[in-house]
């Protein structure tokens, strides 16, 4: 399992929720189920994202996955 906070993943920058999962999939849906609850807007703003810009941020999302420890 690993753990990153919700500004770690592109989140709010002051958002210090902790966002856990044991596959990188698994951490961004459990992501996704915390911006829908506590972020609704990001959401909103995502539904218009060009495709390039998420794919963007899914290839950073996995640097970010890859670096982070087992805990």
């Amino acid at each position: 399992m690993k753990q990153m906070t919700c500004a770690q993943m592109g989140g709010p920058a002051t958002c210090s929720t902790t966002i856990s999962g044991n596959t990188p999939d698994e951490m961004i849906n459990n992501g996704m189920e915390h911006l829908k609850a506590t972020h609704p807007d990001m959401v909103e703003g995502m539904k218009t994202m060009p495709k390039e810009t998420m794919e963007g941020w899914r290839a950073d999302f996995q640097k970010k996955w890859d670096a982070a420890p087992d805990m």
